[in-house]
């Protein structure tokens, strides 16, 4: 004898308590959550890293242009002139095109030689001559000197000190550059970029600045003018 059970489908009606289990043991929002929390750190972590990139890509700019201006002028054969300093700056403004080299910087160039007035050849040194261009006002302690200045010691780091002995003058150049961020400067602060570069004269009989064009006023690159 065969008995049938007639099934009885019951419609349970859904309670708010019943919706609120559902939202409480869902999870498909969890990594849209957890995205909103780590994105203001992943937002520092992209602007730190490009200014940090720029930073760095700034840093070797500056350093290449300083030796280049260095190499430039000692390379000047036979004599050298006002024009030729000119040129030298003019060509390392353009080297530094968005950097705004002189704009926000100063270059500070110096030949420096033995002075003939002592015997002492490796220590007692005068800067001869110095040229400057840019608007920053560097403070003195920060550079090698001012021209006719006697130096008593080597320029540099101890252990990487430069001097100029007799008959082999030496061009030194310095420049200092406000860094200018990508977007703040709250990742690195403000920040002076300093480099300083020096390479002996090669070829040149006459190291006396010369003065062909009879260049005057704010055509001569002295350091008394601070203009870009």
């Amino acid at each position: 004898m065969r008995t049938l059970t007639a099934s009885r489908i019951v419609d349970v009606k859904r309670t708010p308590y019943h919706t609120i289990d559902r939202l409480r043991e869902s999870q498909s929002g969890l990594a849209l959550i957890e995205f909103a929390l780590i994105l203001p750190f992943l937002i520092l972590l992209t602007f730190g890293g490009a200014e940090l990139a720029n930073l760095a890509i700034t840093n070797a700019r500056i350093s290449a242009i300083t030796s280049s201006i260095a190499d430039g002028v000692a390379r000047v054969r036979d004599r050298i002139d006002e024009n030729d300093i000119n040129d030298v700056i003019t060509g390392a403004k353009f080297s530094a095109g968005s950097l705004d080299l002189t704009s926000r910087g100063r270059i500070i160039i110096s030949t420096v030689e033995d002075n003939a007035a002592t015997a002492t050849p490796t220590d007692d040194q005068i800067i001869t001559w110095q040229r400057c261009k840019g608007t920053k006002n560097v403070p003195a302690a920060q550079t090698i000197g001012t021209a006719s200045q006697i130096l008593t010691s080597g320029i540099g780091a101890a252990g990487a000190q430069v001097s100029a002995t007799p008959g082999n003058p030496v061009v030194i150049v310095q420049i200092f550059y406000d860094y200018k961020p990508i977007m703040s400067d709250i990742f690195f602060g403000a920040r002076t970029i300093q480099y300083s570069s020096a390479f002996s004269v090669r070829d040149r009989t006459l190291q006396t600045l010369q003065n062909g064009l009879n260049l005057t006023g704010s055509a001569l690159s002295t350091c008394g003018y601070y203009s870009a």
